[in-house]
């Protein structure tokens, strides 16, 4: 892979959109997990025994945040309602919104919560984990302010088991406030302490072009009538087996990068030494989620043309496409028997997203395709 330095990372918003004529083609079979008539599934995890769980997007109706889809297909709430329903009073337990999930090799159910800047009181971001063989609560990560900007936006991380770090990406794009400033936050899981690294990195850095779903571009109107397109910097983000390398992209740019875990977990390099070890690992379409594989590859959502993909050095591949079924890929997961879950919301037809006119068309979809 090469390695690529800032002045030449600042230069990748010259590449072009790819298009469905850029990539090769593949055919799997779509099969349906899991049907939300009414609550929006945000992202997918699966444990080391194939079980599968998801959290619900604020962006619906929805009142508890995490749910495990049985083996039947229903969604049953995950672990317990009291810790998967906002905070009530001056509680900080519960969870406020939440994207991110993961689900560790000592099954570990990992939950990203995003917090509450508007609540009295505040409730700042944390991190969860439940032991999914009994259902208790392991660890909580508060995250301090000092972490934080306004603008933090907390979606996707990745869990370096080997280090004993989690990182999360700060899209940093709350509520589509500019300008943005996205960053890894850095938990020590031993310890707690967190830090943040690597902010406003060009290689975290969007395209200055709209996602543009069906032929609509995203797009939200403020109450002024101002049209504003969001460009989407850092989010998808994913270590592989080996927990050697963290695989990360702006959502909406062609480019995924990938860093030494190493290296993110070292408190004693400096930002420079850190940024001289990104290096370039190939081109993707705009993705709001993506997983690494076993052997190096990554498996992506591919927002703009209503897909899933993988993506090596030598190119990108559509693995499988459906504008019903797959309107807006969101979170992806691999799970030890060779599926690839995938989760489709339709976020685009949000009214946040379509300028204030919701136009979703339920259900919402977990789905699989078979790999391996």
């Amino acid at each position: 892979m090469k390695k690529l330095s800032i002045a030449m990372l600042a230069t990748l918003g010259l590449f072009q959109a790819l298009t469905p004529n850029t990539f090769a083609q593949s055919k799997a079979k779509l099969e349906i997990v899991s049907t939300f008539p009414t609550e929006r599934p945000g992202n997918v995890a699966v444990s080391p025994q194939s079980r599968v769980f998801v959290t619900m997007s604020a962006l619906g109706e929805t009142k508890y945040m995490v749910k495990e889809i049985l083996p039947n297909g229903t969604a049953v709430n995950f672990p317990d309602t009291s810790w998967i329903m906002k905070p009530q009073g001056q509680s900080f337990k519960g969870i406020n919104s939440t994207i991110g999930i993961q689900v560790s090799s000592d099954n570990i159910l990992w939950v990203l919560d995003m917090g509450n800047k508007k609540s009295n009181p505040k409730q700042a971001p944390k991190l969860v984990g439940w032991d999914i063989k009994t259902k208790t609560l392991a660890h909580v990560y508060p995250l301090p302010d000092a972490v934080l900007r306004p603008t933090s936006f907390l979606q996707d991380f990745a869990i370096d088991e080997k280090n004993h770090k989690a990182v999360i990406a700060d899209m940093s794009i709350d509520g589509l406030i500019l300008p943005a400033v996205p960053a890894f936050v850095v938990i020590d899981l031993k310890t707690g302490y967190s830090r943040r690294i690597l902010e406003n990195h060009a290689s975290f850095q969007p395209l200055g072009e709209a996602a543009v779903v069906n032929g609509r571009p995203v797009s939200h109107t403020y109450p002024d009538g101002t049209v504003y397109e969001p460009k989407y910097p850092l989010n998808p983000i994913s270590i592989d087996n080996e927990m050697k390398w963290i695989y990360y992209g702006a959502m909406g740019a062609h480019t995924i990068y990938r860093i030494p875990a190493a290296a993110v977990a070292n408190e004693n390099l400096s930002e420079a030494a850190l940024a001289a070890q990104i290096e370039n690992y190939g081109k993707k379409p705009k993705t709001d989620g993506f997983k690494v594989g076993s052997k190096g590859e990554v498996y992506v959502t591919d927002i703009e043309h209503n897909a899933v993909g993988v993506v090596t050095p030598k190119g990108y591949t559509i693995l499988a496409q459906d504008k019903d079924l797959l309107s807006w890929p969101d979170g992806v997961a691999l799970s030890p028997d060779g599926y690839l879950y995938i989760v489709a919301n339709q976020l685009h037809n949000t009214g946040w997203l379509n300028n204030n006119k919701d136009v979703s068309n339920p259900p919402y979809y977990v789905l699989r395709i078979k790999i391996k």
